[in-house]
């Protein structure tokens, strides 16, 4: 009986110990949600037969539904995924999708979904070949985030002239066989087009900021574009000491930051740009990934809590307070980099000058009954 038993568990531990690890994908097409679990026969070898990713974002590859054991990489439509490595981009489609968890090959196949095949095209591509758009029951068609470096556009089914739509309304309108070109103006667009209706629209891409700095990771701030999507502005706002990022259509399928403060080159799924308390013009270009926080108001040292002097300085700035404490100060450099933070415990205090490179910083001051920064200047 006793032997019968132990069996038993030797049975149920080895049973345990070998039962297989579950692998899924996740990424912006379920809002890194639920993992969509892959199948496998072997432990080593996953796939998603025909899955349809709604929209184009990125995606990675995980198991057991945690980030402790993720992989990705950047490339497409197939590649070797890294440890913790970098986001896949898929675009839009449906795809036969492979992993192996051994060499950690990964491939996308794309496969018919059975629909019509609708495309737009234009003097952006030379007339040379449709760009195709995503369907997920046949009749409404989308393509997210598009980049237009020239005007005028048209529809058209299976890659040719056989059936094709125009018209003469921009951004919106409906589609007319064989009408002259829809006179579209250059820029990043969202398009939709209804293959039953033949309604059109080119819907500009929003960028915005994100981020503690501004109103949290879960506010966007809208930016305003006059040229299609290019060059945006945001006039008087007001940001917190805290990290920004860029990004469009309100996703982080696109977005772009930083280390640097005021000004930089946003990159690509870069760092987080960190933010000075303050009011600000802000400016981005979206092709170029250059931002701009223009500084609108400085502190009025006369009416502040607390003031510095002299400003600018050579060697060193006075920091004193009215009837009240300084209990910290943080000086910063144009980087965000923290290059000083003193804990003080009077009405005043100094900072050493002498040996900081000449340009712009900032001081963090927080007194007993309030938090303010100053921008400072050395010569």
């Amino acid at each position: 009986m006793i032997k019968k038993l132990l069996f038993s568990l030797v049975l149920l531990f080895a049973s345990m110990s070998f039962q297989a690890q579950s692998i899924g994908i996740v990424g912006d097409f379920n809002s890194w949600g639920s993992d969509v679990v892959m199948t496998t026969t072997d432990n080593e070898n996953y796939s998603l037969v025909a899955y349809t990713f709604s929209i184009s974002g990125n995606v990675k590859f995980r198991q057991d539904g945690s980030w402790t054991n993720n992989w990705g990489a950047a490339g497409w439509p197939s590649g070797t995924a890294v440890a913790g490595g970098a986001n896949i981009p898929v675009p839009a489609g449906t795809y036969d999708v492979t992993f192996n968890l051994t060499t950690l090959a990964y491939n996308f196949t794309a496969v018919s979904s059975g629909f019509e095949d609708v495309g737009f095209i234009g003097f952006f591509n030379d007339w040379t070949a449709s760009v195709a758009m995503f369907t997920s029951n046949g009749t409404d068609y989308s393509k997210t985030g598009f980049y237009f470096a020239a005007n005028d556009v048209k529809f058209r089914t299976n890659d040719s002239w056989a059936v094709n739509w125009g018209g003469d309304t921009f951004p919106g309108g409906v589609a007319v066989f064989n009408a002259d070109d829809i006179p579209l103006t250059t820029g990043f667009y969202n398009v939709s087009f209804n293959l039953n209706s033949l309604a059109y629209n080119f819907e500009q891409v929003p960028v915005s900021i994100i981020g503690p700095g501004a109103q949290g990771w879960d506010t966007d701030v809208q930016l305003v574009s006059t040229d299609g999507g290019i060059n945006f502005s945001l006039n008087n706002i007001t940001l917190n000491n805290g990290p920004v990022k860029f990004r469009a259509n309100n996703s982080w399928s696109t977005n772009w930051g930083s280390n640097t403060f005021p000004a930089g080159t946003g990159a690509v799924d870069g760092q987080e740009i960190p933010v000075l308390a303050g009011t600000y013009d802000i400016t981005f270009n979206r092709l170029t990934g250059e931002y701009n926080f223009a500084t609108l108001s400085v502190v009025d040292f006369k009416s502040s809590k607390a003031i510095v002097y002299p400003n600018p300085s050579s060697n060193v700035w006075n920091l004193s307070a009215t009837n009240e404490v300084i209990e910290n100060v943080q000086l910063i450099d144009i980087s965000g980099k923290i290059i000083l933070n003193q804990n003080n415990a009077s009405d005043s205090m100094s900072i050493d000058a002498t040996s900081l490179t000449n340009g712009i910083y900032f001081a963090k001051i927080k007194t007993e009954t309030s938090q303010q920064t100053i921008k400072l200047m050395k010569n």
